[in-house]
């Protein structure tokens, strides 16, 4: 069981794998079988029942046989999700949130079988696989004329061979001779670049700050985003794109201004950094480099969100990778705990930031993590206690 975004190097292959509409927050999950590779079926559904939100379905388990693959890819809607309706209105559920999805087996006739399986299913509801959409491939070497590995919700899956020092063992000792590497997609990264560069042509007329203002919350966002995966490559090339893209823009505020003044005006040293893009006073302008690379750590063992182990679960939030760094450094020094009422934070916690001393600075001295419900109490107590200057 994992939870967050995809690993940032595994070994290994899937099995009988199916992720039906994976939340695009958690990314697609990665498995840890051995082999040489697996077959990747990726398929978008038409859109036209209902565009809801993304379901997380469980992966399905090794499956031998048509009548077993059948049983285990499309199931019975009551035994995934609960008894009380038929399965032919779980179906249409399923269907209707459902967008994409992606099976993993080692061989190629099971993805075929699995293929059909899918079809017919979805034509029982007047559904079809989108032809464009719909590949079969290797994730390890190329098949026909298909590229080895797969782009699923914004990450690029693929296998690479390695030496037997650069390999990591399977159980029985031997080397695996590859790794996985989970990497930020290409058309993910056009369509961050292209919104950054919307961001810097469309604001022409604003100042500095207020356009450095913009950009960090994409750049933060998308960075955050991709931080457990193999993507100090990609931020590297975003940041050497972004310099002639805002060189353009102070260029076309100051016609008749050369280079080197227009390069003292707008960047200065921050740091060990004497290329940054930053006004005199304010917030420098982000850079994706900057993000630091969080693996991922896996649950342990047998746990669950539902054994009662609340501080298990309440310190691992700090390793969640769209906890920004400032909520991480909070949370390991109150030890995932409410700073108001003693609680253990979960997954489902509205976590808050609050200023101890209301009229202080925004320091990490003066700040600590306290539930929502928990906020709203210590503010109206600050405020009856006339804390409030």
């Amino acid at each position: 069981m994992r939870d967050g975004p995809p690993h940032r190097e595994v070994q290994g292959h899937g099995r009988l794998v199916v992720v039906v509409g994976v939340t695009p927050h958690q990314g697609a999950e990665e498995s840890s079988a051995q082999g040489e590779g697996a077959e990747v079926s990726v398929a978008e559904r038409h859109a036209g029942v209902r565009d809801a939100q993304r379901l997380a379905c469980r992966s399905a388990s090794r499956a031998s046989g048509d009548q077993a693959l059948e049983s285990r890819v499309l199931g019975n809607g009551h035994a995934l999700f609960g008894e009380g309706r038929t399965e032919k209105a779980w179906q249409q559920d399923l269907a209707g949130r459902l967008l994409y999805f992606v099976v993993l087996h080692p061989n190629h006739a099971v993805i075929d079988t699995a293929k059909s399986v899918v079809e017919a299913w979805l034509a029982d509801m007047g559904l079809t696989l989108k032809p464009s959409k719909t590949r079969i491939v290797h994730t390890l070497d190329p098949l026909g004329s298909e590229a080895p590995g797969f782009a699923f919700l914004g990450f690029t899956v693929r296998q690479y061979r390695v030496g037997k020092y650069k390999s990591r063992t399977g159980r029985n000792g031997r080397p695996y001779g590859f790794k996985v590497l989970i990497t930020p997609s290409k058309d993910a990264t056009q369509r961050h670049y292209a919104d950054l560069r919307s961001i810097v042509t469309g604001g022409k007329m604003l100042s500095q700050s207020v356009l450095i203002t913009r950009l960090n919350r994409v750049i933060q966002g998308w960075s955050r985003y991709y931080r457990g995966v193999v993507a100090k490559a990609t931020y590297n090339a975003l940041d050497h794109r972004m310099f002639p893209l805002l060189l353009r823009w102070a260029k076309r505020r100051h016609r008749n201004k050369n280079g080197r003044w227009i390069m003292h005006t707008y960047w200065r040293t921050v740091g060990a950094d004497r290329w940054r893009f930053a006004p005199p006073e304010g917030a420098a302008l982000a850079k994706h480099l900057y993000t630091r690379i969080q693996r991922h750590v896996k649950v342990r063992g047998h746990a669950s969100p539902f054994d009662g182990n609340l501080l298990y679960w309440g310190q691992r939030l700090r390793h969640h990778p769209l906890i920004a760094g400032r909520t991480a450094v909070l949370l390991k020094r109150q030890g995932g705990a409410c700073a108001w009422c003693g609680l253990l934070f979960t997954d489902l916690s509205q976590i808050e930031t609050d200023h101890s001393d209301p009229n202080g600075t925004a320091d990490l001295p003066n700040l600590r993590l306290l539930h929502r419900h928990c906020h709203d109490q210590k503010t109206a107590a600050d405020y009856a206690a006339g804390r409030y200057s």
